[in-house]
């Protein structure tokens, strides 16, 4: 059976709010019977074992599959209410079988996007039936973009841009008038060099500085807490949610240890003060958390279970370089981290550094991903290790 795999990238709006999660069925450049069947069994047990709905959320999917499986069949099943939007290449026009389909399709609450709108006669006509359009912005001159996105906007689609890789070409995009933005661009913002960090943002480092030091214990936790009433409010909310499967309600931090241990409750205080820095959009703590769990699971699979807190706090500061704008190296100096964790976090060197760089192929959806390893384990593992952290990272952001 040939191998397949699932990527999933967001597509954020121009308020950087996610409008939707692309999942791309990635099968080599010429799909055959045989990938075919793989990627319908992919379905099948992603749908299974994880649940599409729980790797989306509360948020749209959007799918290219192969014309062979746009049935109502094959497609996984949403909530009522949840929007699925089918991508199709620009040259079907003509196949009347995949037109039917998508037209039963759009009237049982589907939508359409079509990809590669390059204004041919066939992307024209495609268009008629899309809700949306990608347009390769790398491939237009600005003033050919900015007519083919009027032209689709007088037709009622909305357009997306894709392969956004930083916060400056997003605000470049949007200036032109996209109104989605596919890609990882949150975690790259615009820095300015040199600019230190200051005021509220270099006490928070400093708090998260103390939280994640290893010699920080439950005693000196539970002090820091105290000292922020409304931190630790927050934080008695949070363990109380169904995520934490705790069998009772918990009423004060000395409960919390008890019921969670360090480790746990060190987490949930690091990702409530993510939450709180206003500046930064949610999807950046979602990918801190997702990026957490993958490389937690990451060790776990790969035989360094021992080591896998280690490979869990890795990914979980990966992101602080685009939470605090300022590179990384930085954030890294302010705290009392291992030499091995500052390596990984600076540099991507040792296995947790490796782990960083899968996790870096996965989100821009390199050209290396079918040729993805990471010790044991090859791109089939990772790939549903990566949509199984997906999912958990949603559950914990919804509570």
């Amino acid at each position: 059976m040939s191998e397949v795999f699932i990527g999933r990238q967001p597509i954020l709006d121009r308020n950087m709010e996610v409008f939707a999660y692309e999942l791309q069925f990635h099968q080599g450049m010429n799909p055959s019977k045989q990938t075919i069947e793989a990627t319908e069994e992919l379905l099948k047990k992603t749908e299974a074992e994880i649940g599409f709905q729980s790797i989306v959320g509360k948020h749209a999917a959007m799918m290219a599959l192969p014309k062979e499986l746009i049935a109502s069949e094959h497609l996984p099943v949403f909530e009522e209410g949840e929007t699925l939007v089918l991508e199709i290449p620009n040259n079907v026009n003509h196949d009347v079988d995949i037109l039917q389909r998508l037209k039963e399709l759009k009237g049982t609450g589907s939508s359409i996007a079509l990809d590669d709108y390059i204004e041919d006669d066939s992307s024209i006509k495609l268009a008629s039936i899309s809700d949306f359009a990608k347009i390769d912005n790398e491939a237009h001159t600005e003033i050919k973009l900015k007519r083919m996105i009027q032209d689709l906007h007088e037709k009622g689609v909305k357009v997306i841009a894709e392969r956004v890789e930083t916060e400056e070409m997003f605000h470049y995009l949007k200036k032109l008038g996209f109104d989605y933005f596919q890609g990882h661009f949150f975690t790259n913002p615009v820095i300015i060099n040199g600019e230190k960090l200051t005021g509220n943002k270099l006490n928070l480092l400093q708090l998260m500085a103390k939280i994640n030091d290893p010699l920080t214990d439950y005693h000196q936790l539970s002090e820091i807490l105290s000292q922020d009433v409304a931190l630790s409010h927050k934080l008695l909310i949070a363990v109380n949610n169904p995520m934490t499967m705790i069998p009772v309600r918990v009423e004060s931090i000395s409960d919390a240890l008890k019921y969670m241990g360090l480790k746990r409750l060190k987490f949930w205080v690091n990702m409530l003060l993510l939450a709180d820095m206003g500046d930064a959009p949610q999807e950046l703590l979602v990918t801190s958390l997702i990026r957490a769990r993958f490389c937690e699971l990451l060790a776990e699979k790969s035989g360094h279970n021992s080591e896998k807190d280690s490979y869990f706090l890795v990914g979980l500061l990966s992101s602080l370089g685009a939470f605090f704008r300022t590179p990384i190296q930085y954030v890294v100096d302010e705290m009392p981290l291992s030499g091995t964790i500052k390596t990984a976090l600076v540099d991507k060197r040792g296995l947790m550094g490796k782990a960083l760089e899968v996790l870096h192929n996965l989100e821009c959806t390199s050209e290396k991903y079918a040729d993805l390893r990471y010790e044991n384990l090859g791109i089939s593992e990772i790939g549903n290790i990566y949509l199984t952290s997906s999912a958990w990272a949603q559950e914990a952001i919804a509570h």
